[in-house]
């Protein structure tokens, strides 16, 4: 097999734009703009080149897509920005994008829209489109019932082969595309499944219950949580999951796509919000926008970090006696901080993957203390050689191992402690942990080595 040269890139094709040529329109103009060009572009660059526009551009270049095309667009796109544009449209060309949505994805933009606009494009949808859209829109988005859609391809337990084979015919512009098909009974619940693979082997009147598969482990609840759905069809490997109500009927089915769109969401707002930052905020987000979302925590900060300032304060006649005191005295409390945050991000982690369970809490404690005494001996010791290095004090270099020993097994321990405490108290452990793990090791890190100095050195 030839390899692949090193300077290798992915050619261009001369058909459509590249996400870099998007950009260059904003420098050029974007009136320039290749009508079909812009159409054989991914819909996913569309979308982030719409989301650097104003919203007078944004027009602009969704009138020159088709309605299939600019659907799949504003799909793409984050739900709030596509429904800002769908807002300014005019209502014919709004309600024919939307038309061409699929049904999960019009209730993700619907939420997002304002009452009077929501009500106005829903009134002016087909009759079957707008029932749908209103059914969706009664389950809570951050369920099974919310990020389902119910156009699935359904099969009767009374129907035999050849009847399922012109049913799916019928209904294949209509229905997700997916190999697992589920069959119902007379009251709509779900009895079994099948695939397109056990008709096509199956004899043309064979019973189509008698080829389907009547263990179903992994149905979810509408009422389920989708991080936990996201869960379910991770740990499975299924690219379809059924959603039930509770008397067992067929209401929809989440898709893998979907999941995928759960688990990017849960990600990024975990780690926007793990420093303090709005949890759906981007990097394209207005000044004072972003400044609403950030000042709360830092003025958090701001208060928490008082704590480790007073507790210097108390020692500042020992400081000014021994001013290598000073010179060291942030080395413990950043190392206890960093060790810290490794085993907090750990923490929150294993409680989005359902990894963390309440019973595992001082079992969990415990070993993420001992990892911290361990990383504490290593780190402890190198700084200690260091700092020996360029003090000369063998006691002042043992201030210094006792010091950072302490904070990272208190650093280990809080780490593991402050989400479980947090998910007790029926709080995100997603929000403030960092702010409250940092307050901690800074104060205790600063207080113990300044004791220590105090009782050894002076």
């Amino acid at each position: 097999m030839s390899e692949i040269p090193q300077n290798y890139t992915t050619p261009k094709n001369p058909e459509q734009y590249s996400f870099e040529e998007l950009l260059e329109l904003l420098d050029n103009g974007i009136d320039a703009i290749d009508n079909k060009k812009l159409s054989n572009t991914p819909s996913a660059d569309v979308g982030k080149f719409l989301g650097r526009l104003t919203s007078a551009e944004q027009q602009f270049i969704i009138q020159k897509l088709s309605a299939p095309i600019a659907s799949m667009v504003l799909a793409s796109m984050a739900p709030d920005d596509s429904a800002e544009i769908v807002g300014t449209m005019r209502d014919f060309r709004a309600v024919r994008i939307i038309e061409e949505l699929e049904p999960d994805d019009a209730v993700d933009l619907f939420l997002n829209l304002e009452i009077k606009d929501r009500e106005r494009l829903i009134a002016k949808l087909p009759r079957e489109t707008a029932d749908t859209i209103r059914n969706l829109l009664k389950y809570d988005p951050n369920t099974a019932g919310g990020v389902m859609t119910p156009y699935v391809t359904i099969l009767r337990v009374s129907m035999i082969v050849d009847e399922a084979i012109q049913h799916i015919r019928r209904e294949k512009n209509e229905t997700e595309n997916t190999d697992t098909l589920y069959v119902i009974d007379n009251q709509r619940k779900l009895v079994g499944t099948t695939s397109v693979r056990n008709l096509i082997w199956a004899k043309y009147d064979q019973k189509v219950a008698d080829i389907m598969d009547t263990d179903i482990t992994h149905a979810c609840d509408y009422q389920t949580e989708d991080k936990k759905v996201a869960q379910i069809m991770t740990e499975s490997g299924l690219q379809t999951l059924p959603v039930i109500d509770g008397q067992g009927r067929l209401l929809g089915i989440v898709t893998h796509d979907d999941v995928i769109n759960i688990l990017q969401e849960a990600a990024t707002s975990d780690i926007q919000k793990f420093h303090g930052a709005g949890s759906d905020e981007t990097i394209n987000d207005s000044i004072i926008y972003s400044a609403n979302r950030r000042i709360p925590w830092l003025i958090v900060n701001l208060f928490t970090a008082m704590i480790s300032t007073k507790i210097i304060s108390l020692f500042s006649m020992q400081i000014q006696e021994m001013t290598a005191l000073a010179a060291f005295m942030n080395l413990t409390s950043i190392l206890g901080g960093n060790s810290g945050a490794q085993t907090l991000a750990i923490a929150i982690r294993g409680f989005a993957l359902g990894d963390f369970h309440p019973g595992d809490a001082r079992k969990v404690c415990l070993r993420e203390a001992v990892k911290g005494f361990v990383n504490g001996l290593v780190i402890g010791l190198s700084a200690a050689i260091i700092a020996l290095v360029c003090r000369h004090n063998i006691l002042f270099s043992g201030v210094i191992f006792i010091s950072i020993v302490l904070n990272m097994i208190m650093a280990g321990l809080c780490g593991a402690m402050i989400p479980v405490i947090l998910r007790k108290l029926r709080f995100d452990p997603a929000s403030s942990s960092y702010i409250m793990l940092t307050t901690i090791t800074d104060s205790f890190g600063i207080f113990v080595f300044l004791s220590l100095g105090t009782m050894i050195l002076l």
